[in-house]
């Protein structure tokens, strides 16, 4: 359980900072979606769903959800890493997707 526990912080953590990033408007994430013809109105709207995913994990109630909603963010964006030629990147952040899977598919479910 306490391994659990580690990648709920560490996804919790991952998913404010990758939120974060795409609200501020970061110069290199917002060329990196557009640079793949993703409209910056779209990624500004992902990083408001990855913070909603973000804070989604933090009450039991609701932390599978919050999972889910950040494995689809994280499928999306890095499919746009490999799509821009950042295989290694993309490679990587594979690691993020199976964090947000482990945690939506064995979170104990509230009784």
């Amino acid at each position: 359980m306490i391994g659990l526990w580690i990648n709920r912080v560490l996804l919790t953590l991952l998913a404010f900072n990758t939120a974060i990033v795409k609200l501020l408007q970061m110069e290199f994430e917002m060329a990196l979606f557009a640079g793949v013809g993703v409209p910056d109105a779209a990624t500004i709207a992902l990083g408001a769903v990855q913070l909603a995913g973000a804070v989604l994990l933090i009450p039991k109630r609701t932390t599978r959800v919050g999972a889910w909603v950040l494995f689809s963010t994280f499928v999306f964006a890095t499919g746009v890493l490999f799509v821009a030629g950042m295989v290694p990147f993309g490679l990587f952040s594979l690691v993020f997707i199976a964090m947000a899977a482990l945690h939506a598919t064995r979170w104990p479910r509230e009784a």
